[in-house]
């Protein structure tokens, strides 16, 4: 992985929806990104991915689903090619 950015903790059934922003003009974000759970145990999915369009500027969204039974701190890490 290229990247880690952000994170956080996500309590057991939960999910959280995150917006990545780095400034540019044109596809200058993750291609590649998911959670990385930093718990022995933690089990994180990656269930959406997406990109927005305003003006010039794209902004990327990731949801994550905590589907273990245990609180999990996590960060985000991708890359691209």
């Amino acid at each position: 992985m290229a990247w880690t950015a952000g994170g956080g903790t996500i309590a057991p059934g939960a999910t959280q929806e995150w917006t990545f922003d780095w400034g540019g003009n044109g596809d200058v974000g993750p291609q590649l990104i998911q959670a990385h759970p930093l718990n022995p145990n933690g089990l994180l999915y990656t269930i959406e991915i997406g990109e927005v369009l305003v003006g010039a500027h794209l902004s990327y969204r990731a949801r994550v689903r905590n589907a273990g039974p245990l609180t999990v701190s996590f960060n985000w890490r991708g890359g691209g090619v």
